[in-house]
């Protein structure tokens, strides 16, 4: 064998170790980002409706959380859907207990728009619930986790139009 042929192979086994670990690294790494709403009802919603039509939903890559100095971010948009709007209160409801509710308006009879701040599961991060449904029956729920507290996430709401 030629010596550049040794180092060719060299190289692209060096390659495969590389991409194997970012693999492993990636895997490792996926349960604490699945983790993060798991003990909410929430989750639910996103896992029921995120792939259907008139559904947009979005979850921040980390560039975007470290940002805002998130740690978790995802949101999901719901197009008239009564059946929708029922589970997704019914979430809230069971979620809400135990949570700081910083703002709640109902309408007859049902939340409209809420913000709670939910209990910490670690030191340090906060884990907000966003709700709304808008007058023409838009569904908008948002779940946060941060190094924010509740003042710097009103402030990034009414600063920042793109989230």
């Amino acid at each position: 064998m030629k010596r550049a042929d040794i180092h060719l192979t060299n190289k692209a086994m060096n390659k495969k170790k590389y991409t194997l670990l970012l693999l492993l690294a990636a895997l490792l790494l996926l349960p604490v980002a699945a983790n993060a709403q798991k003990d909410l009802k929430i989750q639910e919603v996103f896992q029921r409706y995120g792939k259907n039509r008139n559904v947009t939903m979005v979850e921040l890559s980390n560039e975007m959380l470290e940002t805002y100095g998130m740690t978790h971010y995802k949101s999901i948009t719901i197009k008239e859907d009564a059946e929708a709007l029922r589970f997704v209160r019914r979430c809230l409801a069971s979620d809400q207990e135990g949570a700081r509710k910083i703002k709640e308006v109902t309408d007859g009879g049902g939340v409209i728009s809420a913000y709670y701040q939910m209990p910490s599961k670690e030191a340090d991060i906060n884990r907000f619930i966003l709700f709304k449904v808008s007058k023409k029956g838009v569904i908008t729920l948002v779940y946060i986790e941060g190094d924010l507290d509740s003042d710097d996430l009103i402030t990034l709401l009414f600063t920042k139009k793109d989230l």
